[in-house]
């Protein structure tokens, strides 16, 4: 186990850091969050967006 582990406020279980992306039209999304794997309980952390424009990349970062 990691040297810092985050509990779920609803029953106590070890959260789960997980991603997920997702590309929609010319922009990718990518979503890190905190997951309970019992109850399911989602902490969202962070989220970055990139965007392809008409000089470059776009990059949106989001924290929560």
């Amino acid at each position: 186990m990691s040297e810092r582990e985050y509990r779920c406020p609803k029953d106590g279980n070890t959260l789960v850091l997980m991603q997920e992306s997702e590309k929609i039209g010319s922009t990718a999304k990518i979503t890190i969050y905190y997951k309970c794997q019992v109850c399911g309980y989602r902490k969202d952390i962070e989220r970055l967006e990139v965007t392809r424009g008409e000089k470059g990349l776009i990059v949106k970062k989001f924290l929560y």
